[in-house]
């Protein structure tokens, strides 16, 4: 066969290349993905084959868990990104493929299952086997077409042999299962695309051999998946294996591929097209979770912590049985035990056990390994989650989790850290991979749209097309229209998509909050912080501290209200004006007009003669010393009060406090 060159000439597959092409990829891939139905074991908790009877049916389960909680860490509801025109210069055009992202791909690629609810299941699966192939469709539903894609099961999609990842594959192979019924419409369908192309002297989109589709369907070959092909969870039920006509799709990449459907069975290709995409980007993309370049179907976390998740399950399977045995151990019968009466041996209440001439014990199992069964248990445990992204999250106690892992504050935030790590790594992927995606989607989209359609706007959304650009008719008058008649052909570009990384703002809050809580612990150790800022020409707000520690702890938006102008002039007249340094009234200014006191002759002998010794006690001027009798007369312990005369002291006298 022959591959993409460095040149702008190009070669593609012939229709001769594909058998060899199919036998050769699904050779390989069974060569790589024999590992596969042990990773599906693990991943639905499925007991091992060959399980001893003895032992009871139950599993530890925690790597399962793991797979099930991770999508729900690395899939964000609010994952976006950009679409932008790379081809034409028109920024309306690269708006309006953004509103089409958001409001006509997005909320109608429903196959299979909502857009977000594949992304998960695709980083589940990804986890699983390593990797897994996300197809791009242009699909008609509802009487409208529009790009979509599914999940494929991995076993069903193969890359060009050699090759060590999906881009790095020129030609990529899908296996599809059409039933009788979708094999008759697809004959019908190319009878009347061959027939509408004669009557309009044009060539077809598609070449179909018709011939080649009535001989299949006459020889009522229908296949079964391979059993190696087959996910384990449809083995065992063969009511519900795939079973129908199989073909398989072969796309390469390049601007006009063909595409071809291709039927090994009968050795015959009953459908070519050319690549829908503009750009040439083939419409098959993985997900990995892992990647060494070698396997080009990736690493998952399953083939990682596999094996110790074996052995977890088999200590949890033998410490219930040594369970059952310590609750109901065996009966030692020595001497004649047919005189024993065996049935009344039982733990009952008020029971009788009838020995005879026998001589009857329990036999206790109390041995060191039985003892150590929940030591060992905890470390595998601690292993396991060193390989699986969860972290420890075991208790203190002595024997529980990781022994070497940190219990400590900064201990546990390491390891939440460490948690990160992995989780952004994993979200690196599924980055590359959405940015992928969405982009072969919304070219696909564009270059496959057909005539006009009608697009209903909102004001917003409106304006931001006529700055870019875009005229819309008014009518007479002279209104414009929220209604936006497409004309496909005017909008052909290729496109780049860029995704937008979430923020984790959660992670944020809590550091901003851990931040405020630390303020608000030096305000509280601190009751002469008021007066120390203001000598360094500085005010505190306590109130707009408060108010942000309880909105980044609440959502709740009545625990804390603005005043309103009418009510904080209503609490100004009936507080009055209060002096924050001293707590007391402050002097009220005298009406115009109206006679001044006269200064008092002698002040209070006792306030100065405390003043005096205040100052000549600790050695500080008369300001200094008035403050903190002011201190105290509020309230304030005489030793914060003393504490804080002696920081004033030192900030006169230019020495560190």
């Amino acid at each position: 066969m022959t591959t993409r060159g460095l040149t702008t000439s190009v070669a593609f597959l012939d229709k001769t290349d594909l058998k060899e092409l199919y036998e050769d990829s699904k050779k390989e891939a069974k060569v790589w993905r024999e590992d596969y139905p042990a990773f599906e074991r693990l991943a639905d908790n499925g007991l091992m084959e060959g399980l001893d009877p003895n032992l009871p049916e139950v599993n530890d389960g925690s790597l399962a868990a793991a797979l099930f909680k991770l999508p729900k860490r690395i899939v964000s509801s609010t994952l976006s990104g950009t679409v932008k025109a790379l081809d034409r210069d028109e920024a309306w055009l690269s708006e309006l493929a953004n509103m089409q992202w958001q409001n006509e791909i997005i909320p109608h690629a429903n196959t299979q299952a909502p857009f977000s609810r594949k992304w998960k299941d695709a980083v589940r699966k990804a986890a699983t086997y390593g990797s897994v192939p996300l197809v791009t469709l242009f699909v008609e539903k509802d009487g409208k077409r529009r790009a979509d894609f599914i999940v494929a099961q991995p076993q069903d999609v193969t890359l060009e042999p050699g090759k060590v990842s999906d881009y790095d594959s020129d030609a990529i192979i899908w296996d599809v299962y059409y039933t009788r019924t979708q094999l008759k419409s697809m004959i019908e369908e190319a009878k009347a695309e061959n027939k509408e192309s004669r009557e309009s002297d044009s060539t077809s989109y598609n070449k179909w051999d018709i011939e080649a589709l009535r001989r299949i369907l006459k020889s009522k070959g229908l296949e079964e998946r391979d059993g190696d092909d087959t996910p384990r969870s449809q083995q065992y039920k063969g009511d519900v294996k795939p079973k129908g006509y199989k073909f398989c799709i072969i796309f390469q990449r390049g601007i006009d591929a063909p595409f071809y459907m291709y039927h090994k069975q009968t050795d015959s290709t009953v459908r070519e097209w050319s690549n829908p995409d503009p750009t040439g980007d083939v419409p098959v993309h993985f997900l990995y979770c892992y990647q060494d370049f070698v396997n080009p179907y990736g690493i998952g976390i399953v083939k990682l912590a596999g094996g110790t998740q074996n052995v977890l399950d088999y200590m949890r399977q033998a410490d219930v049985l040594a369970t059952q045995i310590g609750i109901r151990p065996p009966w030692l019968i020595e001497g004649d035990a047919d005189s024993a009466d065996l049935d009344s041996f039982a733990y009952v209440q008020d029971g009788m056990i009838f020995a005879g001439n026998a001589k009857v014990s329990r036999m206790e199992m109390a041995n060191g390994i039985y003892n150590q069964i929940p030591a060992r248990m905890s470390m595998y445990q601690a292993s396991l989650q060193k390989l699986i992204p969860t972290g420890d999250t075991s208790s203190s106690a002595t024997d529980s989790g990781d022994p070497t892992q940190s219990k400590t504050p900064a201990g546990v935030k390491l390891a939440a850290a460490n948690l990160s790590i992995d989780d952004e790594d994993f979200k690196d992927n599924l980055y590359v991979t959405y940015e992928a995606v969405a982009k072969s989607m919304i070219n696909t989209h564009f270059a496959n749209m057909e005539g006009t359609d009608l697009m209903k706007l909102s004001d917003d959304e409106r304006e931001i097309l006529l700055k870019g650009g875009m005229e819309f008719p008014t009518d007479e008058m002279g209104e414009m229209s929220n209604q936006l008649e497409i004309v496909w052909d005017e909008t052909r570009a290729t496109f780049s998509f860029d995704v937008e990384p979430e923020q984790d703002k959660a992670a944020d809050d809590a550091d901003k909050l851990q931040g405020l809580m630390k303020i608000a612990e030096l305000v509280a150790a601190d009751p002469m912080l008021d007066q120390t800022l203001a000598m360094a020409g500085k005010k505190f707000n306590k109130g707009e501290l408060y108010a942000e520690i309880i909105a980044l702890t609440s959502d709740n938006d009545k625990i804390i209200t603005d005043i309103s102008p009418e009510d904080e002039q209503a609490m100004a007249e009936q507080e009055g004006m209060i002096d924050p340094a001293t707590g007391l009234p402050m002097e009220q200014p005298m009406e115009q007009g109206a006679e001044q006191p006269m200064p008092q002759e002698q002040e209070n002998p006792e306030v100065m003669a405390n003043i005096q010794a205040v100052m000549e006690q600790y050695g500080v001027d008369e300001e200094t010393a008035l403050t903190a009798l002011a201190a105290e007369a509020q309230g304030f312990a005489p030793e914060d009060v003393v504490a804080q005369i002696e920081r004033m002291k030192a900030q006169q006298q230019g020495m560190p406090v």
